[in-house]
């Protein structure tokens, strides 16, 4: 996939915000940045969260705010393909606020949005603004959009997400656009087997240079941030399939069994067999279609 400066250029549609509903078999991976603070919440669907240098698992209901320039992707289960993923996602300036003296506090929340907010236990009024604005005029979404960002600003049942913070100027364009490319086929092959040698040679650098890079400009070492993705994309199979552990461990690009589970129990303190037994993949799927 063709890396993604996403350019949504409000001024020149006229327009306070970008708003749009999300209804497809399956996210794929789409990392991308762009200037605008996004707001997205996750009505059906489950998946990898990827913001920064952050990867955890999605599920329904999943509500995240993610700050300027920082870059983002959710990417589905591949064995939830047969079930359509919905999401609803506004797109706004900070700027637009400025205006209002009585909404300069926002601004804390969006310096803040610059690792990412992910909203634990979003309130049931919060959700309910979210999911009903799509079926209002553009006058009464304004009002609504300032009562969203109201209700996450006093919500104190939020985490950070990236530890790094991504500022993107235009002498860097080129060096993002590396980033944004290089992950995203990594993402797109967590099944295959990428190696330091073959990330190196498809970013045109030595070994030793590639991975310099890469810490510096994710956050993470390549080997740290590729076991991860491929952890938390065998979490969703263990969660949500009943497919082997072995068959788990091969899909999700390890060479060996006995590698897989020690990298899943570093990573998630539990044996892939532990994790499984704590999320049965019936009552989740249970809890997800209620």
């Amino acid at each position: 996939m063709k890396p993604i400066v996403e350019k949504i250029r409000l001024k020149e549609l006229k327009k306070s915000f970008n708003f749009f509903k999300v209804e497809k078999e399956y996210l794929e991976p789409y990392w991308h940045h762009h200037p605008e603070i996004e707001l997205t919440f996750i009505v059906k669907g489950q998946g990898t969260r990827f913001v920064g240098n952050s990867i955890l698992p999605y599920f329904e209901n999943d509500l995240v705010l993610v700050g300027s320039n920082l870059p983002h992707t959710w990417v589905s289960v591949l064995d939830a393909k047969n079930e359509v993923q919905k999401a609803f996602v506004v797109q706004f300036s900070a700027e637009i606020f400025n205006q209002f003296p009585e909404c300069q506090q926002f601004q804390n929340l969006f310096n803040e949005a610059k690792k990412g907010l992910h909203f634990i236990a979003p309130k049931p009024k919060l959700i309910r603004l979210i999911k009903k604005f799509s079926k209002i005029s553009g006058p009464e979404q304004i009002s609504a959009l300032v009562q969203i960002i109201y209700q996450l600003y006093v919500d104190s049942n939020k985490n950070s997400l990236s530890t790094k913070i991504y500022n993107k100027g235009i002498d860097n364009e080129k060096n993002q656009n590396k980033i944004e490319k290089t992950t995203t086929y990594i993402l797109e092959n967590l099944n295959k087997k990428l190696t330091v040698n073959l990330m190196a040679e498809r970013t045109n650098m030595v070994s030793q240079s590639f991975c310099r890079w890469f810490k510096n400009s994710v956050g993470l070492s390549f080997i740290t941030y590729l076991n991860i993705a491929r952890i938390e994309h065998a979490c969703q199979l263990v969660m949500t399939t009943e497919m082997s552990i072995q068959e788990i461990a091969f899909d999700c690009g390890f060479e060996s069994l006995s590698h897989f589970n020690r990298t899943f129990k570093k990573i998630k303190e539990k044996s892939p067999r532990e994790f499984r037994k704590v999320w049965p993949h019936k009552t989740l799927a249970k809890t997800i279609g209620k």
